[in-house]
């Protein structure tokens, strides 16, 4: 299926309300993200329904979701469950991502199964890299860690940005969302609001948020446990920053 079928199917308004802002992006983001579908508030559950299930035919990710799981496969996951901050259970291991909670057996099997095919990738990819080494304590911007400098445009337009638009409309309700996700609320830091969450078990972030006034616009900067490095690549760090975006846009729509 190509961008401009898939640009047929959808509402043609450009209405602005989706992260693309605009239909005929949208479509381009679909051919590697069928997940954003639920990001257009305009789609009927029913178009929703056709246009996932000719996407579904030839997805790429679950061509890498069985790689990682056959590599998987080959590790002793009550070994390496500790260094990663797993929950090691007989067979398998509980691992927590953006505040649920997954099962992981020897397989590679995931349970429940994500709705999100990003965060099976995630889950395996850092159970595959099984890094080591505890929360540091000390922060670091993303740019900070191996090929950050390339990829900061990226991070500051897809997850950074996004972020701090949620933030701007969701701020009288930002605060519970974030508490359900596991994030705890920090003082004495140089932002308006700062909370620390724990992604994943050695990924955690602090959020800096500032609201902003008539002279200056509102600010939101991402910073990570220097140890992140060791557990996930940048590419990674993005796809679980957008998966977490993705999750309090989810979370705010169900609760409006």
């Amino acid at each position: 299926m190509n961008v401009l079928d898939l640009y047929k199917l959808l509402p043609k308004t450009n209405c602005g309300e989706c992260p693309q802002k605009r239909c005929m992006a949208f479509a381009i983001r679909l051919k590697t993200d069928q997940d954003g579908l639920n990001e257009c508030r305009y789609l009927s559950p029913e178009r929703i329904e056709e246009i996932r299930s000719m996407l579904k035919e030839g997805d790429w990710r679950d061509g890498l979701i069985e790689s990682l799981q056959r590599e998987i496969q080959g590790l002793k996951l009550s070994e390496i469950g500790s260094n990663i901050g797993a929950i090691i259970r007989d067979q398998s291991i509980e691992i927590r991502c953006i505040g649920q909670d997954y099962i992981i057996d020897n397989n590679g099997k995931i349970t429940p199964e994500p709705s999100n095919k990003w965060i099976s990738i995630l889950l395996l990819h850092y159970i595959r890299n099984h890094g080591k080494g505890d929360l540091t304590g000390e922060w670091a911007s993303f740019s900070e860690f191996k090929g950050g400098l390339v990829k900061a445009s990226t991070f500051e337009r897809d997850c950074e940005r996004p972020l701090k638009e949620l933030f701007d409309e969701l701020r009288e309700r930002i605060d519970p969302i974030i508490e359900r996700l596991g994030g705890s609320p920090i003082n004495g830091m140089p932002a308006d609001k700062a909370w620390m969450i724990d992604l994943l078990p050695r990924v955690r972030i602090l959020i800096l948020y500032s609201r902003g006034d008539e002279e200056f616009p509102s600010s939101l900067k991402i910073v990570f446990d220097r140890i992140t490095g060791n557990f996930l690549d940048v590419e990674s760090i993005v796809f679980l920053l957008e998966g977490f975006v993705h999750t309090i846009r989810s979370i705010s729509r169900r609760s409006a």
